[in-house]
């Protein structure tokens, strides 16, 4: 599996309603995937509705990529965080791939974010194939179904970063360290 047949599947895929494929559309494959991935991290989905906050989009502020610099106690700009995941071997995924439609103008419908996931998954197996990460840490309940679904047998399991940052803060050393220690494994 290589990373254009990645691409191409992504593309293509039209298996739920979407509104835009922030992973293509901002080129995070190609700008922000390492030489040799040693950690994929698996989020949950991008932001949903219409708006243009995304973890890859550096012109838009983005809680989740906020919340990470926060966890692994960075001290670099916002937009930094990205470039400093790849010169790490960090690479940050999500069990959905694209942007999910706001319902009713909720701002989240889980039931729609597991059934995405589940509709997700042959693309998120063929990301695996293909970043052939060292280690996966999966970060959030939809992001855990996905992969309890595929087998995976993640390094390690937490809640998104979004979450504990709001209410599990007492995640963050244990986060940090796994992370760390991910990274710094030869």
């Amino acid at each position: 599996m290589s990373l254009g047949e990645l691409l191409e599947a992504l593309e293509a895929c039209r298996k739920c309603d979407f509104i835009d494929k922030p992973f293509l559309l901002h080129g995070a494959y190609e700008r922000w995937l390492p030489g040799k991935v040693k950690l994929l991290l698996i989020a949950e989905s991008p932001p949903p509705g219409h708006k243009p906050d995304f973890f890859y989009n550096l012109g838009t502020p983005d809680r989740l990529r906020r919340n990470l610099k926060a966890i692994l106690g960075l001290e670099v700009p916002d937009p930094e965080v990205p470039r400093w995941l790849r010169e790490s071997g960090i690479f940050l995924t999500s069990a959905v791939k694209c942007r999910p439609i706001r319902p009713g103008g909720r701002a989240q419908d889980e039931r729609l974010l597991r059934q995405m996931a589940l509709n997700c998954t042959a693309i998120l197996d063929l990301e695996l194939r293909a970043l052939r990460p060292k280690k996966v840490m999966v970060m959030g309940k939809i992001a855990e179904l996905a992969s309890s679904v595929l087998g995976l047998r993640p390094y390690r399991t937490f809640p998104h970063p979004n979450y504990i940052m709001r209410f599990k803060r007492e995640f963050i050393p244990a986060v940090r360290k796994a992370i760390f220690d991910a990274i710094s494994d030869p």
